[in-house]
This record gives C-alpha cells, structure tokens and sequence, in this order.
C-alpha cells in the first residue's frame, strides 16, 4: 500500500502530497477494509486517525473531556483556556503537565477570580452563558496580502501529514503579515486544531496580535470567539462560514474570509485589513 494513499484520491492536489516514511509513533493505525469500485472488490490495509478522550484538569478541578488527537496535549490545554476564555491571557497559566490521557494545569488565580463552565458543545466549545460575552473588540490595524492568505493554505496541504495518510484530520496554523509560519497543529477536531495552535504560539512567547489564524474547519461562531479570544485579529479558512461565525467577526471587528481557493477568497467582514 502507497503511504500517500488518500491523498492520490484528491485528485488536483495530488502534486502536492509525497510518499513519507511511516512514523510507528504517530497517531494512526493500519486498519483492514474493502475497496469496492463498480463491480470490484479489492481487501485494502489503510491508515485511521486515532481519537481519545483527554482530560483537561484545573486548579484540581475536572474542566472538560475533549476528543483529539493523543499529541500537542500541554498546547491543546493552553489554547482551551484561553481561547475559551476560562483565562484571559497565557500569564494566567501557572504550571501544565500531562499524565497518560490527563493534562494538569495551574493557575495563578484564586477561586474568587475563577469561574468554571459545566457544559461543553458538541464543537468542543463551552457555552453555558452566552459563548460570545466578554470577548473584546478587534482593533489591530494590521493589514494582509491577499497572495500570503493563499500561500498559507497551501502551507496547510504541505504541513498536514497526518491528512495526508488519514483524511481523519482539521489543520490550523498560524502566520504574521508576512506569512512566516509561527504554529501549526492537526488534530481530529477543528476546534482542537484551532486550540492547539494557539496554544502553542503562546507557549512559545509569541505575539499573536497581528497575525491571521488559518484553518481547513467551517468558520462557525464557537470557532471565531476562540480566534478572538487569543486576540487574534483575522481568521480564514478554506470551508465555509457560519452565520454566526460571520455575525460574531462584524460585531468584535474581526476580518473573515472563506472558501480560500487559488485564485479566489471571499471575505465576509473587515475587508480593508485584506491588500
């Protein structure tokens, strides 16, 4: 079986995939299945995406059980907290450290000062109280070519290895004005790859104030607070928006645009940040 096997089925981006060396640590299995084309039926051993139930713990607390990718967990931590909003900025982060399927994070605040959510969306947003309140406006005066928005998707189909051999995967990476890649995370779910990020630029120290969030994931409202949150002033995407996710970037002042596709991209708020 050739490793680039779901890329070859995307047709026109063939071009862009290559056979890799097959990683025994990374995060698929070689599952059995039949290929069944017209009257055809051919046994096949195929690589599937692993997912599992990870634990975020806070201050001792239980927080959130996501499902991701088993990687990236102190990044996917991180980015949860602030792109969620539980915490208002990576300062706030004490300590993390991971444990089999748990991440065990401190903060620097006291139980006064925390509040905690109890339900979790299906999108691996929380929401107990209206998911949109507190985030604050967008003012970076930032501004983009449209020719680096569309390199860093092609980054994306570079990057995304685990896609490649799986198409089990979301992509999110992270890019300043001039489309140098700060981060870039997959993860099962576009939400985590969105989280992990993040998480891993701020863990890094990075200044993420001026720089775009570009992901392969549909750009809903959940999706765009958690831009937001991490004070991240354009967010793009090569899918869809949402009408919340269009509705939520024209009130904060965000910059969104969707459906990238060489040559085109369509931008539904804040197109003067777009050159």
């Amino acid at each position: 079986m050739k490793e680039s096997w779901h890329a070859e089925k995307a047709g026109k981006w063939t071009s862009y995939w290559k056979d890799e060396v097959h990683d025994p640590c990374a995060p698929y299995i070689l599952t059995k299945c039949v290929e069944i084309s017209a009257d055809v039926r051919k046994k096949l051993e195929l690589d599937v995406v692993e997912e599992e139930s990870i634990k975020i713990m806070l201050d001792g607390r239980h927080l959130v059980t996501l499902l991701a990718l088993p990687g990236e967990l102190r990044e996917l931590a991180a980015g949860f907290l602030i792109c969620e909003g539980v915490l208002k900025g990576i300062g706030d982060i004490r300590s993390i450290s991971v444990q089999d399927d748990t991440v065990f994070c401190q903060s620097s605040l006291d139980d006064s000062e925390l509040e905690l959510w109890t339900e979790v969306r299906s999108s691996g947003c929380i929401g107990i109280k209206s998911s949109w309140e507190g985030i604050e406006t967008i003012t970076s005066s930032v501004r983009m070519e449209k020719e680096v928005l569309l390199n860093a998707i092609e980054q994306i189909k570079e990057k995304g290895k685990i896609w490649r051999r799986t198409g089990g995967t979301h992509s999110s990476l992270i890019c300043t004005s001039e489309g140098d890649i700060v981060s870039f995370c997959e993860d099962v779910s576009r939400a985590c790859s969105v989280d992990k990020a993040a998480g891993a630029a701020l863990l890094s120290g990075r200044d993420i104030s001026n720089c775009a969030l570009v992901t392969t994931g549909r750009l809903s409202g959940g999706m765009v607070a958690k831009v937001a949150r991490a004070g991240i002033p354009i967010v793009v995407s090569k899918a869809a928006p949402l009408s919340t996710g269009v509705m939520l970037s024209k009130m904060v002042g965000m910059t969104l645009v969707a459906f990238v596709r060489n040559p085109n991209l369509y931008v539904y708020s804040g197109e003067e940040r777009i050159i």
